[in-house]
Parts: C-alpha cells; sequence; structure tokens
C-alpha cells in the first residue's frame, strides 16, 4: 500500500505545551511522523522518498522536501566567526517569490517562505534543491563560498 506523502515537513516528534510545565516533546510509539510537525501520521521515515532530507529543524529533529522548490534565499550571519553556518538562515518557497521587506527595527525580514533551515542543513538541502527541483543554485552556491572564505581567514590563526 502507497503512503500519500502531501506534506513538505514531517517531523519525529510534535510539541506539546502543558500549563505550570511548559513545553515538551512527544513522539509516537510506533515511530510514526508528524505533518507539519503538528498532525500525527501513519508514515514511518523509511516510507518518505529519497528528496526528503534529514535534519535539525524548529528545534526536534525531522525531514524537509528538496523537491519543488520555486525559490530559495539564503542569509549569511557574518556577526559571529566563531562558527561557519549556525546563524546562517536558508528561507525556502514552494509557491511563491520570497520578497523581502524593511522591519519596524530597521533590518530585513522576508515574507511568502514556507520553510527555513539553518546551520549544517543548508549545504545539504542547496544540494538537494539542485538535484530534485532543478533549481538554479549557482549565487547560493557564490554565497556560501563567500562565507566559507570570510570564516577561513577569520580563523586562521585560532587554535580549537
Amino acid at each position: 500500500m502507497s503512503k500519500r506523502i502531501n506534506a513538505t515537513l514531517y517531523m519525529e516528534s510534535r510539541i506539546k505545551w502543558k500549563r505550570h510545565e511548559g513545553f515538551f516533546t512527544i513522539k509516537d510509539p510506533q515511530g510514526y511522523l508528524f505533518s507539519g510537525g503538528r498532525y500525527p501520521t501513519k508514515i514511518l521515515p523509511q516510507d518518505l522518498p529519497e528528496w526528503f532530507i534529514y535534519g535539525y529543524l524548529y528545534k526536534r529533529h525531522g525531514y524537509i522536501s528538496a523537491k519543488g522548490v520555486k525559490h530559495l534565499v539564503y542569509r549569511p550571519n557574518y556577526a559571529f566567526d566563531n562558527h561557519l553556518h549556525k546563524d546562517d538562515f536558508l528561507y525556502i518557497s514552494y509557491d511563491t517569490e520570497i520578497v523581502p521587506y524593511k522591519t519596524e527595527l530597521n533590518s530585513t525580514g522576508y515574507k511568502g517562505y514556507k520553510h527555513l533551515v539553518y546551520g549544517y542543513m543548508i549545504c545539504e538541502f542547496v544540494d538537494a534543491a539542485e538535484k530534485f527541483s532543478d533549481y538554479d543554485v549557482q549565487e547560493i552556491r557564490r554565497e556560501i563560498e563567500k562565507k566559507r572564505a570570510w570564516y577561513e581567514e577569520r580563523n586562521a590563526n585560532r587554535k580549537f
């Protein structure tokens, strides 16, 4: 029997809030995933197609689709030089263009994205989007390489 894979995000757990106790995560005892991080399914990780990338998303582990990507925006963070991509973001849209706007604090925000990945998942997702969505990632790769060069220059003499 074929499973219906309709969502672009499946999480291993969902977040639950309990009054006076705070937030905690819930996993399905059979290992079923949560569609969109909320809704229980009968989908197991092995049921997902190869274009789902596993990683740490939204404070939990889960799978995000690299198929059907229509627009990506990469925002590197040059404020910290003690890690490469930890504070960088990749905005993902499956249907509309991602549009920048100025926030009240005069920084740049984005509208039109569905998901956001950060850290080491950025490079992995860019590779998968190129493979499974035929998305032109050359501009993003240039920005990633620019960030890598900046990081290596800033850390050339640092001993970790």
